[in-house]
């Protein structure tokens, strides 16, 4: 299948979202088209309500998926995209997450970002799939972001390093491929440019916020009844253990070279990104 320079509407899904918001920026200050969707824009798409999916989809020549963390029907959106017109579909998914759903013993009906993924795979347009490590934002606007204005961040993972990525190295690459030649039929694992512990990431914080954060080791079995203690559903409780559990195993504590082979050059440093995102002073509460 040729490949081709997009022109054209390029929509942009989960757009209030880490990754979507600073892609959305990123491909408007390039002079492309954006449509950014998500269930509370003025065009809503809803994955769960096919009904929305007409309207976000129409005239749209290039389209980024960031699905939902619940199963939805991955299959059916992107032929609904390919019976609108799309030419080139790009999904962002998880480092090795067919491995992780392997390890579970599910299909991927059963983990939103891994049905996007084959779902795109299996279709008859460009496609491209990014596979990003753990982002460094969840420690500034995500899950762990309220542990860490607490002081201290405890997961299950004594030992364990990864290569967590910043979310502009994600959005760079993904309006690199969605805008540029040469994707079609690549899965980029995204990385950072080290593995880091999280006792490491902790202490980058500590030394770009001034603030004392540190990390607490917990056993698999703490954590466990942590989960269950807040609530969580089930299923959800069962896909952490495992992600945790392979993550201990050392499946992604080695860095890769796709962000540079797609950029050009190195991704950010955590440090360099602890030592901006202070700026903000999204640490100095609490």
């Amino acid at each position: 299948m040729s490949e081709h320079t997009h022109t054209g509407t390029i929509l942009v899904t989960g757009a209030t979202g880490k990754v979507g918001r600073r892609l959305t920026e990123l491909l408007r200050a390039g002079g492309h088209d954006v449509r950014a969707v998500s269930r509370s824009t003025a065009i809503t798409l809803d994955w769960t309500n096919e009904s929305t999916w007409d309207a976000a989809l129409e005239g749209v020549a290039a389209a980024y998926l960031v699905p939902p963390d619940h199963p939805f029907p991955a299959d059916a959106f992107v032929a609904a995209a390919e019976k609108a017109g799309v030419r080139r579909i790009v999904a962002q998914s998880g480092r090795r997450v067919q491995d992780l759903a392997a390890a579970a013993g599910v299909g991927p009906e059963a983990i939103g970002m891994y049905a996007a993924q084959t779902a795109v795979q299996a279709a008859g347009i460009e496609w491209t799939v990014l596979q990003p490590n753990n982002f460094n934002e969840n420690f500034s606007e995500g899950d762990y972001y309220p542990a860490v204005l607490a002081g201290e961040l405890a997961l299950p993972l004594a030992g364990t390093t990864e290569p967590l990525i910043a979310v502009a190295d994600i959005a760079a690459v993904a309006a690199a491929v969605l805008t540029g030649d040469g994707h079609h039929g690549r899965v980029y694992e995204l990385s950072g440019p080290e593995s880091l512990s999280m006792d490491a990431a902790m202490a980058a914080i500590a030394a770009a916020s001034g603030k004392p954060v540190a990390f607490r080791a917990e056993t698999p079995e703490e954590h466990d009844a942590a989960l269950r203690a807040a609530g969580l559903p089930e299923d959800l409780v069962v896909f952490l253990n495992l992600m945790y559990e392979f993550m201990r195993d050392g499946a992604m504590a080695a860095t890769t070279g796709d962000v540079e082979r797609v950029l050009g050059r190195a991704p950010i440093r955590f440090a360099d990104w602890a030592t901006e995102t202070a700026k903000s002073g999204v640490w100095s509460g609490a």
